[in-house]
Formats: C-alpha cells, sequence, structure tokens
C-alpha cells in the first residue's frame, strides 16, 4: 500500500480559512459603503 498524497504542491491544510474570507468580505463591503456615500454626497 503506497501512501496517496496530493499532486499540487500545496497540501490540503494550506487553504484560507473562513475568518480570513470573512474579514476581507467585511472589508470589501465597507469600502463600497464609503465609496457610495461619498459619490451620493457630491
Amino acid at each position: 500500500m503506497k501512501t496517496v498524497r496530493p499532486a499540487g504542491p500545496l497540501p490540503l491544510s494550506v487553504r484560507p480559512r473562513l475568518g480570513t474570507i470573512m474579514i476581507r468580505f467585511v472589508g470589501l463591503l465597507a469600502l463600497a459603503v464609503v465609496v457610495l456615500t461619498l459619490m451620493w454626497t457630491r
């Protein structure tokens, strides 16, 4: 029996975690809200 390893260079444990995805999403959402409010006030 041979050990089956993934062919890709990165193992499965090296994935973006859900927390970092949520932080990026909230940051982009806040940036979009700021840009839209600046466009609305002018």
